[in-house]
């Protein structure tokens, strides 16, 4: 996201209105149910739940606008503050009624789709209700996500340092870090992986069909191929299996099938073989852990916002001022008890409407709405959210970006809805 030019207004909140938002959270808590989340009025238009007018009376927003009703647990609306100024667009989920899954819209890590041709693309039986742009991405190779992308189980980016938002088995949400864990047995001992679709000259991994990546050339001098022996498993980002060492060529920049690249460390002393077999079981855990996490989605984000219902130090720290300061913005934000969530776009680069907001700003907004933990997403031009118009069933845009149009995205989070017909 190019840095955007710095507001000269202090929008820090002040100590008066931290202590009264916090009397509003606690209302708010009480208040917040899924029968808070489908409120209608008699001709079946949406209308704002209690706790939401609450923020309204407190002088933290100056309005909520467009309120609509998008399915059973889902319920979008605007902010508005004059002050900023900024608008944001939010969709409040309750977890019980809805999912929340990653889109790449291709079968390989590279590819530009936007917001709104993701949640298009779905497939009925998914129940796709809304979408928001997720992690930052390479324009060469064209939307490379830069931290992981996992969907349905099958990892097309593997993770780095940065944070994840990720969805284990049983639906449940985090915001945390994960990490590649693997060990390849060899006839003469085993070697440690620590990637997976993510090749960099320091690190040693695998790469599968799903990167889709040519290798770089200082990367492709110590590759290896892994032709596979039977079917290998593979879910819930975990793969093992059997695999037959082959010496790599200059050809060996791309995989197809269930064939593996390995590359490993320059200067790495491995005693194997041309033709020895191999043992994999490489998986994605919890950063701490030792065992697999079971993730089936995953999209990423930096840095994280909130942890606990407190604003983290990286929104002081991350990248540079101008990244830090207002922009265009995309974030998540998870309640405490992981039932209620919090998809929300802040317009910026638009002075007159919205100026945008700062890393801190954000974090504060979430945590105003109700958020225990929150991640910030990619923002800038790529900030969009987009819902299925529950009438017609097509996609509205929610936000207007600071692009001329809406920007192609390297992947989205996807809502779909489990309640209702």
């Amino acid at each position: 996201m190019p840095a955007a030019s710095r507001s000269t207004t202090n929008h820090r909140p002040t100590r008066r209105h931290a202590r009264r938002l916090a009397l509003l959270l606690v209302g708010a808590a009480a208040l917040t149910s899924c029968a808070g989340l489908r409120t209608r009025t008699p001709d079946g238009t949406a209308t704002l739940p209690a706790h939401i007018d609450a923020l309204r009376a407190s002088g933290q927003v100056d309005s909520v606008v467009a309120p609509l009703q998008v399915a059973e647990g889902a319920l979008a609306y605007t902010l508005v503050q004059n002050a900023g100024p900024w608008r944001s667009s939010v969709l409040e989920l309750d977890l019980r009624c809805t999912g929340l899954v990653a889109s790449k819209g291709a079968e390989s890590a590279v590819g530009r789709r936007t917001t709104s041709a993701l949640l298009a693309a779905q497939p009925a039986a998914a129940r796709a209700i809304a979408a928001i742009n997720a992690d930052f991405f390479l324009f060469a190779p064209p939307g490379v996500p830069t931290n992981a992308h996992i969907e349905h189980g099958r990892v097309l980016a593997g993770p780095d340092s940065k944070p994840v938002l990720w969805v284990d088995g049983r639906g449940a949400v985090h915001t945390d870090t994960l990490r590649t864990r693997g060990l390849l047995r060899t006839p003469s001992g085993s070697l440690s992986l620590n990637a997976w679709n993510r090749p960099a000259l320091r690190s040693m991994g695998i790469v599968d069909a799903r990167w889709g990546v040519p290798l770089d050339t200082a990367v492709r001098r110590r590759v290896y191929r892994l032709n596979p022996v039977g079917k290998p498993v593979d879910g819930h980002a975990t793969r093992r299996g059997r695999y037959v060492l082959a010496r790599g060529t200059a050809r060996d920049t791309l995989v197809f099938g269930d064939t593996l690249l390995l590359h490993v460390v320059p200067g790495t002393t491995w005693a194997v073989q041309e033709g020895d077999t191999l043992s994999l079981d490489i998986a994605v855990q919890r950063l701490g852990d030792s065992v697999p996490a079971g993730v089936v989605h995953a999209v990423s984000g930096r840095p994280i916002l909130l942890r606990d219902s407190t604003l983290t130090a990286d929104v002081h720290s991350e990248g540079n001022a101008g990244f830090r300061g207002p922009n265009p913005r995309s974030a998540f934000g998870l309640s405490r008890d992981g039932r209620r969530a919090w998809l929300v776009v802040i317009d910026g680069r638009q002075p007159a409407r919205s100026a945008g907001t700062s890393l801190e700003q954000t974090g504060a907004l979430l945590r105003m709405l109700g958020a225990n933990s929150a991640i910030n997403l990619d923002g800038g031009g790529s900030s969009a959210l987009v819902v299925r118009d529950p009438a017609t069933g097509a996609g509205q845009l929610r936000n207007r970006p600071s692009d001329p149009s809406e920007r192609p995205v390297g992947n989205a989070l996807v809502v779909t809805s489990r309640c209702g017909r």
